[in-house]
């Protein structure tokens, strides 16, 4: 019987065994990456993230006909006023008290009495909220809570598995797929859990700076699929929050210029090219004109006291060792920090992949990383430090990550390219594996502790039982972790069985793009070039 995870070369293998392997290595990432993220799910009170409440208020009332609520100072001066089941509708108890258990707040219940309730979400753009808010209306309880949740980490999980196999397809050494799991932080699936955009925003960044770094960058040969997830991920980055615009743009100038060095001119000639482009032109106006008529700007007002713009400066450079850390997961309500070594950990890791790609690279290259670190880092904090006394300290480190985890994955495509040993990439990768994948685990362990029974003052390991507590998720305590074992498992042997099958030979010529009659978002070893110039991975 023939291992399924054994891929090798095939040069002429028919469109049918190229369409089933690629569906086949798909669907692995696919289970892989739900799992982890559906655990989260699981284990999640009511409103166990930073607003969910809010977009869950938002989606049921999307979903109840409600698209676009008069702007009413419904939260801090924000917001709407949205007409839901009045079991969705709860007070909050234990959030920001770390040591305060979830036992205290009432759960969502069956009521679906009309309620009027008010969100901060209220003005937000619809798009996200009709995808995931008829289950909120049809089962207001808990039903429709883990419904809503499993919509969105469905959505995701498919994205990060479109991710996965064009890093396959596409990576010449196999650094990139260090990267996907660096980038792939606890935080990531965190808010990917929830009923939140802001998670399938991050999942639409990972898919398409996967994408687009190849696409315009990459050799001459088949792009269909490429072109496919570049225009699927630039249209969720384009509606999804009010940065996707801002994100999508620095890709552009980071990746299209100068043009001799890019692959624009001849993806402008290209038919499926324009339709996309065109299609995220315009939503991205519709996004524009819905934020200037609902008055999105509007952040609302956080702020407890005035500062100077010299003060603000100085805070907000202080407060990048807090937004460092919840990249890599500050998780609950930005009150449940792991102890320091996993976020050294992480964070070492994310450095040495993005300092391996400034030393490998090209003067071009370290512009090109600018640009991404600049639209990441530089342009969100000088926004804070313009609004602080408007709007107070209102940027978390997750609102980052669509744009920085392009900073990584172009730090590995630029490595690869110049020349990074196979045998040191492999080894990158692995030691990606081993250290940061079972933080995951011990993420969501030390979350459901902080939820279950609480973070003590004086916590001891004694106290670190996620099975034990005064509140426990619906599924139980045990779903949860059991989910995400499996997923990091999976996920983790994807990764370490995934070698280069190519070689350091020069490009041949690339078949043209209109032979290509089975593009898909294939796995590597399905269809790779017979000199392997193209990249790609297979699997051992």
């Amino acid at each position: 019987m023939p291992d399924p995870g054994k891929v090798t070369p095939a040069t002429d293998a028919s469109p049918a065994a190229t369409t089933s392997a690629a569906r086949r290595h798909w669907t692995l990432a696919f289970a892989a990456f739900f799992l982890i993220i559906f655990a989260w799910s699981m284990a999640a009170p009511y409103d166990g993230t930073p607003d969910e409440r809010e977009h869950i208020v938002r989606a049921a009332g999307v979903a109840s006909g409600q698209i676009a609520p008069p702007p009413a100072a419904a939260k801090k001066g924000t917001g709407a006023f949205q007409t839901v089941p009045g079991g969705l509708v709860r007070e909050q108890c234990w959030q920001f008290k770390e040591e305060v258990s979830a036992a205290c707040a009432q759960p969502p219940g069956s009521d679906d009495t009309p309620t009027r309730a008010g969100t901060g979400a209220g003005r937000y753009f619809p798009a996200y909220y009709a995808l995931v808010g008829a289950p909120t209306v049809l089962w207001p309880g808990w039903s429709g809570v883990l419904l809503a949740r499993m919509i969105s980490a469905l959505c995701c999980a498919a994205l990060l598995a479109c991710a996965y196999v064009v890093i396959r397809n596409r990576s010449r050494r196999g650094l990139m797929l260090g990267a996907l799991v660096v980038v792939t932080t606890p935080m990531a699936v965190h808010i990917a859990s929830a009923v939140n955009p802001n998670g399938l925003e991050i999942a639409a960044g990972i898919a398409f700076f996967s994408a687009v770094i190849p696409l315009l960058l990459g050799p001459p040969g088949p792009r269909r699929g490429l072109i496919l997830l570049v225009g699927i991920s630039a249209l969720l980055l384009a509606v999804l929050r009010q940065t996707g615009p801002l994100w999508l743009a620095t890709a552009f100038v980071a990746f299209a210029f100068p043009l001799r060095r890019s692959n624009l001119a001849s993806l402008l000639r290209d038919r499926a090219a324009q339709l996309w482009a065109g299609g995220i032109v315009l939503s991205t106006l519709l996004v524009i004109a819905w934020s200037v008529r609902q008055q999105t700007s509007d952040l609302g007002n956080y702020a407890v006291e005035r500062f100077t713009y010299g003060q603000a400066t100085l805070l907000e450079a202080e407060r990048w060792r807090d937004y460092l850390d919840e990249i890599v997961g500050v998780t609950s309500w930005l009150d449940t920090r792991m102890p320091a070594p996993p976020y050294l950990i992480w964070q070492l890791v994310a450095g040495a992949l993005l300092l391996i790609g400034v030393v490998w690279g090209s003067t071009l290259d370290r512009w090109r990383l600018l640009v991404l670190l600049g639209s990441g880092v530089a342009v969100p904090s000088l926004m804070q430090i313009a609004l602080i006394n408007d709007t107070g300290f209102v940027t978390q480190g997750r609102y980052m990550l669509p744009v920085l985890v392009g900073v990584l994955l172009y730090a590995a495509w630029v490595a690869e390219q110049r020349g990074f040993e196979i045998a040191q990439a492999r080894s990158f990768t692995r030691l990606a594996v081993l250290l940061l994948l079972p933080i995951h685990l011990f993420c969501l362990a030390y979350t459901m502790v902080r939820w279950q029974n609480g973070l003590p003052a004086n916590l001891g390991l004694s106290s670190l039982n996620p099975l034990a507590g005064d509140w426990h998720p619906v599924v139980g305590s045990a779903i949860p972790l059991l989910s995400a074992s499996l997923g990091l498992v999976l996920f983790g042997w994807l990764i370490w069985t995934t070698r280069p099958a190519a070689t350091d030979a020069p490009t041949p010529a690339a078949a043209p793009a209109d032979t290509e009659t089975t593009e898909v978002l294939r796995p590597a070893g399905t269809h790779l070039q017979s000199a392997g110039a193209q990249g790609g991975l297979r699997s051992t």
